[in-house]
């Protein structure tokens, strides 16, 4: 399969090259706050002078502005010391602001900050090599990582955008791969062995329904005494001098060692769940906008990153050609017996371990939230069990069990699931029937 892959690669700057990145990015910068400024004072003027209903106004396209841009070269000299991509592309990025803003996709363009996520974007000769990375007007650069991506001659880049990171600095592109991919399983091949139920959590990152468990390096909390002390520090300083930058170059080091904490933890979770190999991964639908309105969890859930575990999690899945679940936001999940179904309403968020007052079996909280998620993928493929009697079965590959039948045993997740998600799972059915006919037709 082939598949466009996004690198991250850290530059290894001399002093006149710093200075550059520097540069362009104030260029970059310059362009696209000048043409918004005036694209802003020539909708005040026409508001005072006409009647804002019949507004209409022709804000031209990216090469029309770059045009102007290029009368103020004469004025302005110092634009032309940096590569003309700087500004062009700069430019495009304003105006496919503007088309996000029209088609109501995102809110009125804002001016750029010094200082503030600098970064240029730059494109025509542009290569990458095993160990330098060659950019219009930069030249080559060094790589601090050697031999990563390509290990032996250079390939040329459509496009390469520079960013700052604290005062390091970084290029990301995109290479086409050629990415081995297995094919997809069929749902009628899967079985409960086939299907890895992960749920998320604060304490534990994330614990499986075989019962392996994740930590959760809590990045920020472990470094918030840090942060405060750094922050103080910039606080006192006098605005503008140079031992404020000093001490904001400080903080924000800090700031990205938690960012990079936190992407490390990610990428070796949904990896290792990748690797497990199974044909299925169910996780919860989790809202860490709604989460966080508890004020006494909000900072330990945001720093969870559940959200970026479930856009990694995504695309790792389609590469390995796995199913991913998400499993509704109000199945309760932790509160159910994987065993028997019995919905314990009285758990509470402190309860990490409880026994079910109708099979009295004793359940670990999170292990028993992923057998759940597990359940519920078995549903959504009608291979739905209402006891571990019928679970055991269903391993062995023995036949399912019916909706009467799970009733009768007092299953209360099936009675949710039926209830609240059959809507889903006519979906979830109609999907797995177009990527059937889709693999039989390739």
């Amino acid at each position: 399969m082939i598949k466009w892959r996004g690198y991250v690669l850290e530059l290894k700057l001399n002093n006149t090259q710093t200075a550059l990145c520097y540069n362009s990015a104030g260029v970059a910068r310059f362009a696209y706050n000048n043409r918004l400024a005036i694209i802003s004072n020539n909708y005040k003027e026409f508001k005072i002078s006409q009647n804002a209903n019949k507004y209409k106004i022709k804000l031209g396209t990216a090469i029309d502005w770059y045009k102007d841009l290029i009368l103020l070269k004469k004025e302005k000299t110092w634009i032309s010391q940096v590569s003309k991509c700087c500004g062009q592309e700069s430019l495009r990025d304003l105006e496919q602001a503007f088309k996000r803003f029209f088609a109501k996709k995102s809110g009125y363009p804002k001016f750029k900050k010094r200082g503030q996520r600098d970064s240029f974007r730059l494109c025509g000769q542009t290569f990458i090599a095993s160990n330098y990375a060659q950019l219009p007007i930069l030249g080559k650069i060094r790589l601090k990582e050697k031999n990563y991506p390509i290990h032996e001659g250079k390939i040329k880049l459509s496009q390469a955008t520079v960013s700052r990171q604290a005062d390091r600095w970084f290029v990301s592109f995109f290479i086409k791969e050629d990415i081995e991919t297995p094919e997809l399983s069929q749902l009628e091949d899967i079985s409960i062995n086939d299907i890895l139920g992960v749920d998320l959590g604060i304490k534990e990152l994330a614990i499986t329904s075989e019962g392996n468990t994740f930590k959760n390096p809590k990045a920020y909390k472990s470094h918030l005494k840090k942060l405060q002390r750094y922050q103080r520090m910039v606080s006192r300083r006098i605005k503008g001098s140079n031992n404020r930058k000093k001490a904001i170059t400080r903080l924000s080091r800090v700031h990205k060692r938690v960012a990079d904490i936190r992407n490390d933890t990610v990428h070796k979770l949904t990896s290792s769940l990748v690797k497990a190999k199974p044909k299925a991964i169910v996780i919860e639908t989790l809202k860490p906008k709604n989460m966080s309105k508890n004020h006494k969890l909000a900072s330990s859930i945001l720093d969870s990153s559940f959200g970026k575990i479930r856009d990694t999690l995504k695309y790792k899945c389609a590469w390995a050609r796995i199913h991913l679940i998400m499993a509704p936001t109000f199945y309760a999940s932790s509160r159910y017996c994987s065993v028997c179904g019995h919905k314990h309403n009285e758990l509470k968020l402190s309860d990490r371990e409880w026994t079910c007052s109708n099979c009295g079996v004793h359940h670990d909280r999170d292990v028993n939230a992923a057998k759940n998620l597990q359940y519920y993928a078995l549903w959504l493929m009608d291979k739905h069990s209402p006891s571990g009697k019928y679970i055991t079965s269903l391993a062995r590959g023995e036949s399912s069990v019916s909706s009467t039948q799970s009733y009768a045993c007092g299953d209360e997740r099936l009675q949710f699931l039926t209830e609240q998600c059959s809507s889903l799972k006519q979906e979830f059915k109609l999907q797995s029937k177009y990527i059937k006919e889709f693999n039989e037709s390739v």
